[in-house]
């Protein structure tokens, strides 16, 4: 008798118990939710963790602001425009001249092809005047065309004779020819050692009667 009496007094105080147990659950649950929740949003709104955060050591990449109008200054780029940019490669070319030979250095020779008798001597004495080499006077096959030969490096040195004898006549200035000029035996000697030739011809360019 007194065995069931603990067995009925032992049963009643389970119930008290279980629903104490049960309302702890709950509670954990709530909490726990609540926990979850504010985990969650703080997930969310938190900062991207590959955003660079100051003070650590990771690497920073940084990126040059372009121009505002998307024109490039560099070989082979656009303008503002779209029209491409090139690059100027002209090539200025100059020459120098060399300073004229002294008209004491320059040896010179008239040869008369006009028909006009003497004219060889009248123009090599104007040019011993103005302190040129003149070689004797001589003779040239009959010609119509005046000429005044030059030998290469004489360019200049012809051109101040030119200007001296037939001012306005640049046309008659012509290059050596490399065969040498035909004139009569017994001038290709004196032709060899003048750095000018003048052939005088009948068109009365340098000489006239």
């Amino acid at each position: 008798m007194s065995n069931g009496r603990r067995s009925r007094r032992s049963d009643s105080n389970l119930g008290p118990s279980n629903e104490a147990a049960a309302f702890r659950g709950i509670i954990l649950i709530v909490v726990a939710s609540v926990l979850g929740i504010l985990l969650l949003w703080k997930g969310i709104d938190g900062p991207n963790p590959e955003t660079n955060v100051a003070g650590n050591d990771s690497p920073t990449t940084t990126v040059a602001e372009s121009d505002q109008d998307g024109s490039e200054n560099s070989d082979g780029s656009e303008n503002s425009d779209g029209s491409l940019v090139t690059e100027d490669t002209t090539t200025t070319t100059t020459t120098t001249l060399f300073p004229p030979t002294p008209v004491s250095e320059v040896t010179v020779l008239v040869a008369n092809g006009s028909g006009i008798a003497g004219g060889a001597g009248q123009i090599t004495d104007v040019l011993i005047a103005q302190g040129y080499v003149a070689k004797d006077p001589a003779n040239a096959i009959p010609t119509e065309y005046t000429g005044i030969y030059f030998r290469t490096g004489m360019s200049q040195e012809a051109r101040a004779v030119q200007e001296l004898l037939a001012p306005g006549f640049a046309d008659i200035l012509l290059q050596m020819p490399d065969g040498g000029l035909e004139v009569p035996d017994g001038t290709e000697e004196r032709v060899e050692e003048s750095d000018i030739v003048i052939i005088l011809g009948s068109d009365g360019v340098i000489l006239s009667e």
